[in-house]
C-alpha cells in the first residue's frame, strides 16, 4: 500500500483524503494542518454542505482520524519542512496553498525526508508542471520530484486545447472563466484589504465586494498556468474570469480561431471519439445546468449542445467541478508519482 501524507486540510486536503481512500492501492497516513482542533476537522471531513455526508464511519480519536477502522494520524505545524513525516509515506500533498510551503517541500526532498511532493497550485519554482491529456507523458521520474497539479482552470481547459492543437493548428485562442466564489471573498461590501487572502497582490476595489450578490470580472492565472503545459500556443492566448455568486461547478467560454475552415458535425464527432478515449473528459449534449455538474470526477465536460462554429472560429463551453474533478487529477498525478 502506497502512503500519503497530505498538508492543508481544507476543500481540497478533504477532497483528495476521500478520493485516495476509495483507491484500495492508497492510503493516507498522515495530516497536517494549521488547525489544532482534529475533533472539528473530523467534523468537517464527516459533513459537507456541497457534497453531503461522507459516506464512511468517521470519528476522531485522539490525535488520530480514524476512517471505517483505518487510522491517519494528526499533527498541527506551521511549516511543511517542520512536520516529522513518518519514514514510509511515498510523497506529500501540499495543499496548504502557502507559498513558504512550496520551498520548505523542496527542502524536505533535500534532505531525503520525502520522495516528492505534489503542489496544489501553479507556481513556478517547482521541477515541472503536469496536467492529465496535456503533458503527462513528459513526466521524468528521475529529475521531477517537487511537481505542481497546476489549477483547476487549467487542469480543465489544457487537454480540450491540446486536442484542437493536435488536430488542428490554433491561431488564436480567448476564454473567459465563470469561477465559483472562494473562502477569501467578501460577504459583503468592503476594502481590498478586508479580503481574507494573504499575501494578494489585487489593485482592483471591484474583488472586495459582496460575493453572493455579483459577477466580479478580474484577471486570471488560467493562461499562465496552461501555457506551462501547452507552450506551443504562446503569444496566441488570453484569458480573464468573472467570480460568480455560487458555491460549486465552473465554466469556461472558449473562442479558438483555427488555421482551416471546419464543419460543425465534424468537430462534434471528433470530440465524442475523444471523450470516449480518455478517462478525463466527457461530452454531453443534453440540457443541463451548473449544479448538474456537482461532484463529477471529469476534468471537464464538453457541452456539445452549445458548440458553435463559423468558418474557422469555433466557439466552446466547458463545465467542470473547480473543487472535486480537480482533486480526482491530483490522485492521478499522486498515482504517477507513484509509480501506480
Amino acid at each position: 500500500m502506497i502512503k500519503v501524507g497530505i498538508n492543508g486540510f481544507g476543500r481540497i486536503g478533504r477532497a483528495v483524503f476521500k478520493i485516495l481512500g476509495n483507491k484500495k492501492d492508497f492510503h493516507v497516513s498522515q495530516i497536517n494542518d494549521i488547525d489544532p482542533d482534529v475533533a472539528n476537522l473530523t467534523y468537517l471531513l464527516k459533513y459537507d454542505t456541497l457534497y453531503g455526508r461522507y459516506n464512511k464511519n468517521v470519528k476522531s480519536k485522539g490525535e488520530n482520524i480514524i476512517i471505517d477502522n483505518l487510522e491517519t494520524s494528526f499533527m498541527n505545524y506551521e511549516n511543511v519542512e517542520d512536520v516529522p513525516w513518518d519514514s514510509d509515506i511515498n510523497l506529500i500533498v501540499e495543499s496548504s496553498g502557502v507559498a513558504k510551503n512550496i520551498d520548505g517541500s523542496r527542502k524536505l526532498i533535500k534532505e531525503c525526508k520525502i520522495n516528492k511532493s505534489i503542489i496544489t497550485h501553479s507556481p513556478s519554482n517547482v521541477d515541472s508542471t503536469i496536467i492529465i491529456g496535456a503533458n503527462e507523458n513528459e513526466y521524468n521520474p528521475k529529475t521531477d520530484n517537487l511537481v505542481s497539479s497546476s489549477i483547476c482552470d487549467a487542469t480543465a481547459i489544457a487537454p480540450v486545447l491540446s486536442f484542437f492543437q493536435n488536430n488542428f493548428n490554433i491561431i488564436k485562442c480567448f476564454f473567459t472563466t465563470l469561477h465559483p466564489w472562494l473562502g477569501y471573498q467578501n460577504l459583503l461590501d468592503s476594502t481590498l484589504r478586508s479580503v481574507s487572502s494573504p499575501g494578494h497582490y489585487w489593485s482592483d476595489y471591484a474583488l472586495g465586494r459582496n460575493s453572493t450578490e455579483n459577477l466580479i470580472p478580474k484577471n486570471t492565472t488560467a493562461a499562465e498556468a496552461v501555457l506551462k503545459v501547452l507552450p506551443s500556443l504562446k503569444g496566441n492566448l488570453e484569458a480573464l474570469s468573472f467570480r460568480i455568486p455560487t458555491a460549486i461547478v465552473s465554466a469556461s467560454d472558449i473562442t479558438l480561431v483555427l488555421d482551416e475552415k471546419i464543419d460543425i458535425v465534424n468537430i462534434k464527432d471528433l470530440l465524442k471519439d475523444y471523450s470516449k478515449e480518455n478517462y478525463f473528459i466527457h461530452y454531453n449534449e443534453q440540457s443541463l445546468v451548473s449544479s448538474d455538474y456537482k461532484q463529477t470526477e471529469y476534468s471537464c465536460i464538453i457541452d456539445g449542445q452549445w458548440i458553435k462554429v463559423n468558418d474557422n472560429i469555433v466557439k466552446l463551453i466547458l463545465w467542470y467541478d473547480n473543487e472535486w474533478g480537480y482533486s480526482n487529477r491530483v490522485c492521478d498525478i499522486v498515482g504517477l508519482l507513484s509509480g501506480n
